[in-house]
């Protein structure tokens, strides 16, 4: 027989009585039912940590994913105004113009890549530099009132 330590524990008379009906009813000793409530209420305790934990790792990720959302949010905005001032304001070109152009921006799409690259490297964040460093107001987005009617 394993030696355990005495635990003396007083308990309101209606805990009592239920300890009492219970090792009577199961034919089990009164220590045995107190032991495997402790179990149970430990148990319960430990699982309760590691959802907490859990909860804890979980709302972080949450955290991430909404600034992930923030951002991606922004660079799709920031697209939407580069595509829309291209469209209204770039003047039609001639066929030789075209050409030129072309040349021009395959220099320049090379020299932004680079950068970008060089920039992806440094681990530093465009976004958030610029978006901690700006305030925006209204005034600085176009409005729909103000975009120009297409000709039919």
């Amino acid at each position: 027989m394993t030696s355990k330590p005495r635990l003396i524990a007083y308990v309101p008379a209606h805990l009592h009585a239920k300890v009492v009906a219970l090792s009577k009813k199961e034919g089990l000793t009164q220590s045995s039912v107190i032991e495997d409530a402790l179990a149970v209420y430990f148990s319960v305790s430990i699982h309760h940590e590691r959802d907490a934990a859990l909860i804890e790792r979980q709302d972080a990720m949450l955290r991430q994913l909404a600034r992930i959302e923030r951002e991606q949010n922004a660079v799709i905005e920031m697209a939407d105004m580069i595509a829309y001032y291209q469209l209204v304001f770039a003047p039609p070109m001639t066929p030789d113009q075209k050409a030129a152009a072309k040349e021009r921006g395959r220099t320049s799409h090379d020299m932004f890549r680079d950068q970008l690259a060089n920039r992806l490297n440094s681990g530093r964040k465009l976004l958030g530099e610029a978006l901690a460093d700006e305030q925006f107001n209204e005034d600085d987005f176009v409005q729909a009132s103000d975009m120009p009617v297409a000709a039919e």
